[in-house]
């Protein structure tokens, strides 16, 4: 059984719980706990203790350098593994609002914070369970655009954003925080990875916000790609869920929000 709680994201139904912009989940799976984001802030650290989870984890796992899925590092102490691409420390300026949203630490305060593990490459959490590394962007379609400029103006194409792969019986299971290699590139070099082609969920933000070309050509290869279950959330829109439901007849769709138990 694998049981993956949503600790943090853009939606909550739960008035007991907190949330915010950000995406944060805790994944308890075949004998290993991790904590995959942190979102903002602490909300994910308070609906933790208000769902009387105790974050007994085995590694914390960065999906990419932005505020909204680093910023709650502040509010969290472990001597744990910590793995994430380099370019996690990129400094980044939002285009929308003009400030810094990258990693809210240094190089240096980092290190010392936490036991960090850079790779580029997939590092393997264990037999079943692997960081994906840098993601091979090859389908044309993804990674049209991007929210944040580096320091010298250009685009922040986000080399850094990343996610997981568990092997299960069933088939693989892709956890993603943000999607900004593209959703899609994420799961072929999961399938890669694991040497095996039947999905069997795609769970994250897919940072899709209208249904435009991109939204479309994602379902198509949800659709080939026999998906089995696809779990939205954080900078995913209400019209493209409501366009994913209405186009992947045959795949269950379900929607994340703060709080929410997936069992798989």
């Amino acid at each position: 059984m694998i049981t993956i709680t949503i600790l943090n994201d853009d939606r909550c139904y739960n008035d007991k719980l907190c949330s915010c912009h950000g995406f944060s989940i805790y994944v308890e799976c075949q004998n290993v706990k991790f904590l995959f984001d942190v979102g903002q802030d602490d909300s994910f650290l308070k609906n933790a203790q208000t769902l009387g989870i105790n974050l007994d984890m085995d590694y914390i796992v960065l999906s990419h350098g932005h505020y909204d899925h680093t910023d709650g590092l502040k509010f969290l102490n472990s001597s744990k593994p910590l793995i994430c691409h380099p370019e996690c420390l990129s400094k980044r300026i939002s285009k929308r609002s003009g400030k810094y949203n990258g990693l809210p630490f240094t190089k240096e305060e980092f290190e010392k914070k936490f036991n960090v593990i850079y790779s580029v490459k997939p590092y393997k959490i264990s037999e079943n369970i692997i960081f994906l590394g840098e993601i091979n962007r090859i389908f044309p379609f993804e990674c049209k655009s991007f929210p944040s400029i580096r320091e010298d103006g250009t685009d922040d194409t986000a080399p850094d954003d990343s996610g997981v792969v568990i092997k299960s019986e069933e088939g693989i299971i892709v956890i993603t925080g943000c999607g900004h290699s593209g959703v899609c590139n994420t799961i072929e070099q999961a399938k890669q990875i694991a040497k095996d082609d039947r999905i069997y969920a795609v769970l994250g933000g897919f940072h899709l916000k209208d249904v435009d070309a991109q939204t479309q050509e994602t379902v198509e290869y949800m659709r080939k790609n026999n998906v089995k279950n696809i779990f939205l959330g954080h900078c995913t829109s209400n019209p493209v869920i409501d366009y994913f439901k209405e186009r992947c007849e045959g795949i269950n769709i379900d929607v994340i929000s703060t709080g929410k138990e997936i069992h798989l």
